[in-house]
């Protein structure tokens, strides 16, 4: 087990949270947004279609990676029993939470911004719960709980793990390139029966299928990272000068090929067959550079980073109604949509913050959740 706290990946995921406040801005004022989205701005623009083509696929894999990275030193930290009560606590009670609370009011904005005839109690009470019904941001919540019941029982059933120990090794020259062919090969799988961007919505589990296997996958990877050391001294520790370009590379070719795919006359089998490689590549590209790039930049606790860290939970748990009301209260403001798209992040991200460190870590019960 590492030594020290590796603070950059705590940074690493604060900032991804920032990015998904980011990505949920966007796609208020992106060109091609979602029919269903919950407040679209009449004025849209390519630049925020593209924030959004590039910020959607790496932020989850990388938030799986490192609550992977974490997970078996918990477990055999505090014993199993112990593990699942705290993660009910932190990550299940929350999500009961935001489906009770958040959730239907959030949903409400999509018949409420296009002047449907319904009132948000009768919402509330009824179609919410039936055609209406969805996780809204909270299906992160309830995948990673059942990703770690899925550790857990796990951990029960392979006594072995209860002594793994961390013993530090280089990734072989193999990995990488098995790791993205086996991720675009369930990613090409999935889409050859399901449609591309469809959503799975029961009441204990929503998800993209197309990209479930990513999550476990990277959750995975995270439980191996740790095992083999990653990011400590002996251990695999990406380079910026080996992993930048190559993310700056797959960043390029997923944008152009996820932005010419309803356009291109290729076969639909070559195209699906390029989206998962160029996806798949991307993904690892983006976990590996960001990591090359906090461990050497960002790998430390000054007050900014604390203060963030420490909150950014309560940030991601609040952030999308006020996401999609601001937007929608600034729809008649006259401003430039850049500006607009400005003012709601920030705003957004600072009240957040601010009601999170002085509400939600300071109430009764409440602080032992956030």
């Amino acid at each position: 087990m590492a030594k020290h706290r590796l603070y950059f990946l705590d940074n690493l995921r604060t900032s991804i949270i920032f990015l998904v406040v980011l990505l949920h801005v966007s796609l208020c004022y992106m060109l091609y947004a979602p029919s269903w989205w919950y407040v679209i701005n009449p004025v849209s623009s390519i630049f925020f279609t593209l924030l959004v083509v590039l910020i959607d696929v790496p932020i989850m894999p990388a938030m799986f990676f490192i609550a992977g990275y974490f997970a078996i030193p918990s477990l055999q930290r505090h014993g199993a029993t112990e593990f699942l009560r705290q993660k009910t606590w932190r990550i299940f009670t929350p999500w009961v939470l935001g489906i009770l609370l958040l959730a239907p009011p959030t949903a409400f904005m999509i018949p409420f911004t296009r002047n449907l005839p319904v009132e948000i109690f009768s919402f509330w009470t009824g179609a919410f719960w039936t055609e209406a019904f969805q996780h809204s941001v909270y299906w992160f919540l309830a995948l990673l709980f059942w990703m770690f019941v899925a550790l857990t029982l796990l951990w029960k059933c392979i006594p072995a793990l209860h002594t793994l120990t961390q013993t530090p090794a280089k990734a072989a020259l193999w990995f990488f390139p098995v790791f993205v062919a086996i991720s675009a090969a369930c990613f090409f799988t999935v889409i050859q029966f399901l449609p591309l961007d469809y959503w799975f919505v029961s009441y204990f589990l929503s998800f993209q299928p197309e990209r479930i296997f990513q999550h476990v996958l990277y959750f995975s990877l995270g439980i191996w990272a740790w095992k083999y050391g990653w990011f400590t001294e002996g251990g695999y520790c990406p380079r910026k000068r080996a992993w930048l370009p190559i993310l700056a590379i797959t960043m390029a070719v997923y944008l152009l090929v996820k932005m010419g795919f309803a356009t291109s006359t290729e076969p639909l089998f070559n195209k699906q067959f390029v989206l998962a490689c160029s996806f798949a590549t991307y993904c690892i590209a983006s976990l590996m550079g960001w990591s090359a790039l906090f461990s050497t930049w960002v790998n430390g606790r000054g007050r900014f980073w604390r203060s963030a860290a420490k909150n950014s939970y309560g940030i991601y748990f609040l952030h999308a109604l006020v996401v999609y009301w601001l937007a929608y209260g600034l729809i008649a403001v006259t401003w430039s949509i850049y500006i607009k798209a400005a003012v709601v992040f920030f705003i957004t991200t600072i009240f957040c913050w601010l009601f999170t460190s002085g509400v939600l870590r300071k109430a009764p019960l409440l602080r032992r959740m956030f």
